[in-house]
C-alpha cells in the first residue's frame, strides 16, 4: 500500500545517504537531483494527500515519466520530507541507483510513484 502524506514545503526527497546533499533550486523543473538525492515537487498540502511508491517496480500505465537519474547510495533509499522525517524505506545495493520519478501530471503531482534499479 502506498503512503498517503502532506509533506511540508511540497517536497519529497529520495536520499541515498545519511549525510545528503538536497537540490538548491527546482529552476521550473517538477524534479531534479543531486549526486545522492532527488527532490520532487509535489501537490500543496492544502490541497490534499500525496500518495508515494517506493519499489522495484509498479504499474506506470496512467502515470507521465518525470525524469531519471543516478544517484549514489550507501544501501538504503530513504523517502523523506524536508524536515527529514521518513516516510518509507527501501534497501538496495550500495553504489550507483537508478531513479525514474512517475506522476500522474507533469506538475505538482498527486501521485508519485518512484521506480529503483541497480545503476
Amino acid at each position: 500500500m502506498s503512503p498517503m502524506i502532506r509533506p511540508p514545503n511540497s517536497v519529497l526527497l529520495l536520499v541515498g545517504r545519511e549525510d545528503y546533499s538536497p537540490p538548491h533550486t527546482f529552476a521550473g523543473r517538477t524534479c531534479v537531483a543531486t549526486l545522492d538525492c532527488v527532490a520532487v515537487g509535489v501537490l500543496a498540502t492544502t490541497d490534499g494527500p500525496t500518495s508515494v511508491t517506493l519499489a522495484p517496480a509498479a504499474d506506470t500505465k496512467d502515470l507521465v515519466l518525470l525524469d531519471e537519474f543516478t544517484i549514489e547510495s550507501e544501501g538504503l533509499l530513504s523517502l523523506r520530507d524536508v524536515y527529514s522525517r521518513e516516510h518509507d524505506a527501501m534497501g538496495v545495493e550500495p553504489g550507483q541507483v537508478r531513479v525514474s520519478v512517475w506522476g500522474d501530471r507533469p506538475d505538482d503531482p498527486a501521485v508519485v510513484t518512484f521506480l529503483v534499479g541497480q545503476g
